[in-house]
Order: structure tokens, then C-alpha cells, then sequence
């Protein structure tokens, strides 16, 4: 039993212990693959596949087989002197039935279902870039809370070397032990701000877990820098690749071909219908006479069998105008389809403008940023050494090191922003691949 227990045990520690080194690229992938709402849009592409594959069976004949077993009683009179036998009698064929025209439906019908396949491959793309949106901002928010708890860490370090000189000071009677509080006080507000910051790196990492498919319990490891080196890209507000404005103009082709649908509907239909069948074991008995007007019974069965051909066509002729209302209605369909393209389009291409805009100003803040953080790392430098040789205060020391702190988490949030900004604008002109 002990044995059992320190395998349990054993086994408990290697879960917890799981860790994970990870890239931008596989927390992507990792991301795809466990995704259940892009495996609905897969099901989705596959089922419009189908729908297709359907409509194309329109175009050719449709075969169909029948059989019927009879058995009556009694035997049917005809007369007075026959009567029929049904029992055992059968028929059977085979029919074939091939539309020739009928109004263009089935040439619409194909076209739809092609543009339905469309529609559902871009919805396949449109769920793809979500994803990938939600794993890359979730991905590039636990890498800047890291970061924060990284340069807590290092405040507190220097915190930690504040308390040491003030310590050895008061030890030697060139300060006061209030200045030692002060210092002290600094260090158990750094210390909570650390274990603020450790808390909210552990909820970012519990939903990156959710997100790429892996238990809450793993500890991930990113392996990307959150520094920005990059170059301000040139600006493009051209959406017509984003799956969104692609399905817009995709419902336009749908709402015309309803309309040739809709005016199918009033126009000839022309069929086909070939057939054979078969019967057999048909029994008719009664009596007949012979050359010398003798009366004796007789019995003959039927077997036979034969082909037939109809040629149907079928002509509306007066509905009280049902077509043209219809169809008139079906165009104002198309035309408020190009319009809600051409008003979303607008939208977008202001959505692609206001993402680039928080680019540009993105790299400003980095730039700003990162400006006031090397000269915070300046001024702390300087205040040190004369804190170190008496020239300052304590009060001057400590100013530099919130000065300091705040200027490294402004660096690291605007580029943490910046990554974020980037992911959404690449998806709002449909390059988020």
C-alpha cells in the first residue's frame, strides 16, 4: 500500500511539474488543432461539399424499381361463366425519369450549392484568423505580464540592496532607523505588487492552457521577446480579402440565382419518363365448347411484360402576375445585398484605417517609452552613487526607483499593446494567416 501511494504520488508531481517551451508558431498550431468551433466550420465546409455533390445528381435520371405480390380471394366472376385468380399474381419494373428543361432550377441549384461551398470556405478562413487572434493577444498578454513580474523581481532586488546600506548605516549610527522603516515599508508594497503580478500571470497562463488544449496545470514557458524592432508597415485599408467582405459578395451571386429560381417557377417543365414492367401468374378459368357443343373447362395464365414512354411538359398560364411580384421581389433581395456589401465594406476599410492608426501610434508610445526608461535607468544610476557617498537622500533614492518602475511598465505595456494592435490589424484586412 505504501508503494501504491508514493506512485500516485509520484505520478500527481510529474503533472504538476509539466512544463512547456513555447513559440509563437506552435501556440498557433497547438491552438488549431483543439479548437472545437473551427472543427464546426470544418463539418460546415464538408457538409456544403455534400450539398453539392447532391445538386449535381439533378442533372441525371433517376432510376426507380417497384414490385407488387397479389393474393386474392375469392376468385373474381366475369360473367357467368369466367372468373380471374389472383393468388401469386405479381408486377414488377423499372422506371427512369429525366428532366429536360425546367426553367433553368437545376442549372441555379448547382450554382448556389458551388457558391454555398464558397461562403462556408470563407467562413472556414473567418474562424481560423479568430483563433488565431485569441491564441497570438493571449499569447503576447502572458509574455508582458511575465515581463512585469520579471522587473518586480528586479525592484524588488534593488529594494533589497537599499535595505542592506540603510541596515549597515543605522548598524554604524549614520542614520536612523526610520529611514530603515521607510525602506522596509517600500519593500512589503513591492512584495505585493509581485504577488499581484505572479497571480495575474497565472490566470493569463490558465486561459493560453485553454486555448492551445493543454491542462491548466502546465507550465508554459515563452519562448518569443517582447521587444518591437519592427518597421512601420505601409498602410493598406483594401479589405477585399477578408473573408467577411468575400461572403458578402458570395450572398450577392446567391440572391441572383434565387431570382432565376423564383422565375423558374412560372416558366415550362419539360420530363421524361421511360418504364418497363412485367406481370404474371394471372389465372382465368371457366368453360368453353368444343366443335360438337360439348361444354368443358379451361384455365390460361398470363406472363407478360412491355415498355412505356411519356413525355410531359407543363405550361404556367395565368397566376394574377404571382411570377412577376415574385420576381420583383426577389431582385430587390440582390439589390439590398449590394448595398449592405458597399455599406460593411465602408466599415471595414474604417475598422483596417483605426488598426493601423493604433500601430502608428503604438510605435510612438514604444519609442516615448522607451526614451523615459533609459533615462530613468540614468537618473537611478546617478541617485545610487549619491546615495552611496551621502551627496542625496533616502527620499531622492527611492523617487528614482518609482520613477524607475514606472517607466519600465509603460515600456512594457505599450509593447505589449503594440503586438495586440498588430494581430487585430493584420486580421481586419484578412492577412492573418
Amino acid at each position: 500500500m505504501k508503494n501504491i501511494s508514493l506512485i500516485i504520488l509520484s505520478l500527481l508531481v510529474s503533472v504538476n511539474a509539466s512544463a512547456l517551451d513555447l513559440t509563437l508558431k506552435e501556440c498557433r498550431e497547438m491552438a488549431l488543432k483543439s479548437d472545437e468551433n473551427l472543427k464546426i466550420a470544418e463539418n460546415n465546409l464538408e457538409g456544403a461539399n455534400l450539398d453539392r455533390a447532391v445538386a449535381r445528381t439533378q442533372y441525371f435520371p433517376k432510376f426507380a424499381g417497384n414490385a407488387t405480390a397479389l393474393y386474392s380471394a375469392p376468385d373474381s366472376k366475369i360473367g357467368d361463366m369466367m372468373t380471374l385468380q389472383m393468388r401469386g399474381a405479381y408486377m414488377a419494373g423499372i422506371n427512369l425519369t429525366q428532366p429536360i428543361y425546367a426553367g433553368g432550377k437545376i442549372i441555379a441549384a448547382n450554382k448556389m450549392a458551388s457558391v454555398g461551398q464558397d461562403i462556408y470556405r470563407q467562413q472556414l478562413r473567418a474562424t481560423r484568423m479568430d483563433v488565431i487572434a485569441d491564441a497570438e493577444k493571449t499569447y503576447w498578454t502572458y509574455v508582458g505580464v511575465l515581463e512585469k513580474v520579471e522587473m518586480t523581481k528586479s525592484y524588488l532586488a534593488l529594494m533589497d540592496s537599499i535595505y542592506e546600506m540603510t541596515n549597515n548605516s543605522v548598524e554604524i549610527g549614520m542614520t536612523n532607523r526610520q529611514s530603515l522603516l521607510r525602506v522596509n515599508t517600500r519593500r512589503s508594497e513591492i512584495l505585493y505588487r509581485l504577488n499581484q503580478a505572479q497571480a495575474g500571470a497565472d490566470i493569463c497562463r490558465m486561459a493560453l492552457c485553454r486555448i492551445i488544449g493543454v491542462s491548466d496545470t502546465t507550465s508554459i514557458h515563452p519562448t518569443e521577446s517582447i521587444v518591437i524592432n519592427d518597421i512601420l508597415p505601409l498602410m493598406n485599408d483594401d479589405v477585399s480579402n477578408r473573408p467577411e467582405a468575400i461572403m458578402l459578395d458570395k450572398s450577392i451571386e446567391i440572391k441572383k440565382h434565387e431570382v432565376t429560381m423564383t422565375r423558374a417557377d412560372f416558366l415550362p417543365v419539360v420530363g421524361l419518363q421511360l418504364g418497363w414492367s412485367a406481370y404474371g401468374n394471372l389465372k382465368m378459368k371457366g368453360w368453353s365448347q368444343d366443335e360438337m357443343g360439348n361444354p368443358f373447362p379451361y384455365t390460361s395464365t398470363t406472363n407478360d411484360n412491355g415498355f412505356s414512354g411519356i413525355l410531359s411538359v407543363q405550361i404556367p398560364l395565368f397566376h394574377w402576375g404571382e411570377g412577376i411580384k415574385k420576381v420583383r421581389h426577389a431582385k430587390l433581395d440582390v439589390e439590398n445585398a449590394r448595398l449592405s456589401l458597399q455599406r460593411n465594406t465602408k466599415l471595414m476599410q474604417l475598422e483596417a484605417r483605426q488598426n493601423y492608426s493604433n500601430i502608428v501610434t503604438g510605435l510612438e508610445l514604444i519609442t516615448s517609452a522607451d526614451k523615459a526608461m533609459n533615462e530613468a535607468n540614468e537618473n537611478l544610476r546617478m541617485m545610487r552613487e549619491q546615495y552611496e557617498v551621502g551627496l542625496n537622500t533616502l527620499t531622492d533614492l527611492l523617487e528614482a526607483q518609482s520613477q524607475w518602475q514606472s517607466s519600465y511598465s509603460n515600456l512594457i505595456e505599450a509593447q505589449t499593446q503594440y503586438r495586440i494592435n498588430q494581430v487585430e490589424y493584420l486580421r481586419s484586412i484578412g492577412e492573418l494567416e
